[in-house]
């Protein structure tokens, strides 16, 4: 399930943050204001089917897209299937919007796009 970020969440994403090799403390903190500070982006948190905080999408709007920046996943939740569950709710969430990846994350999105036959 994708929970929107609110400020009681703030130090689950620090951690889910901090899971991102060569992330400092001062990085995070600049990371997570860049999302505060518009509308136009957001951080959703994943619980798993368990019911446990397991992962973090951060995501940026753009016209018709929507723009995944991050994809987290706590070591023992990483596997494509988990990216692509929290993906397939994302587009739940936006249905009139395309998903796109940056250079980090595309490889996973096509992936996605390619497992659901939504490739654009």
């Amino acid at each position: 399930m994708l929970l929107k970020y609110r400020s009681e969440y703030e130090k689950i994403v620090m951690d889910m943050l901090s899971l991102i090799p060569d992330m400092n403390n001062e990085i995070l903190k600049s990371e997570l204001n860049w999302y505060k500070n518009s509308d136009d982006r957001v951080i959703y948190l994943w619980k798993n089917e368990n019911n446990n905080w397991a992962g973090m999408l951060s995501i940026e709007s753009k016209n018709s897209l929507l723009v995944v920046r991050r994809i987290i996943l706590t070591p023992d939740s990483w596997n494509m299937n988990n990216c692509c569950i929290m993906l397939n709710q994302l587009s739940d969430l936006y249905m009139n919007k395309r998903i796109i990846g940056t250079m980090d994350t595309t490889e996973i999105c096509e992936i996605w796009e390619k497992r659901n036959g939504t490739e654009q």
